[in-house]
C-alpha cells in the first residue's frame, strides 16, 4: 500500500516537472489549456473537483507561469527554468520527508 502511495507522489511531482517544461517550451499554448481545463467560477461540487485536481497536478507551473506572464517573451524561459530548479529541489526535499514517513509507517505500524 506504502507503494501505491509513493508512486502517487511521484506522479503528482513529475507531472509539475513535466509542465515546468512544457512551460517553457510552449508557454502561451500551455497557459491557455490550463485556463481552458479549469472553471473559473466554480459553482457546484463537479467544478471544483475539477479545478482541484487540475491544480493539483499542473498548479505549482501554472503559478510560475503567472508570475513571469508580465516579462518579456525571451526572459520567460529563463525564469522559468530558475523557479523549475527551485522546484526540482523541493519536490526532491518533500519526497525525501514523505518517503521516510512512508518507511516509519511501514516498518513500525504495518
Amino acid at each position: 500500500m506504502t507503494e501505491l502511495i509513493r508512486i502517487g507522489i511521484l506522479t503528482i511531482l513529475g507531472s509539475q516537472a513535466s509542465y515546468f517544461i512544457l512551460l517553457i517550451l510552449i508557454y502561451n499554448i500551455m497557459m491557455d489549456w490550463y485556463e481552458w481545463g479549469t472553471f473559473p467560477d466554480p459553482r457546484n461540487f463537479f467544478e471544483k473537483t475539477v479545478n482541484f485536481l487540475t491544480a493539483l497536478i499542473f498548479g505549482i507551473a501554472y503559478w510560475a507561469g503567472l508570475k513571469v506572464k508580465k516579462r518579456k517573451w525571451y526572459l520567460r524561459p529563463f525564469y522559468l527554468i530558475g523557479y523549475l530548479a527551485m522546484y526540482t529541489i523541493l519536490a526532491v526535499i518533500i519526497y525525501k520527508l514523505l518517503n521516510a514517513v512512508l518507511k516509519y509507517i511501514e516498518w513500525n505500524i504495518i
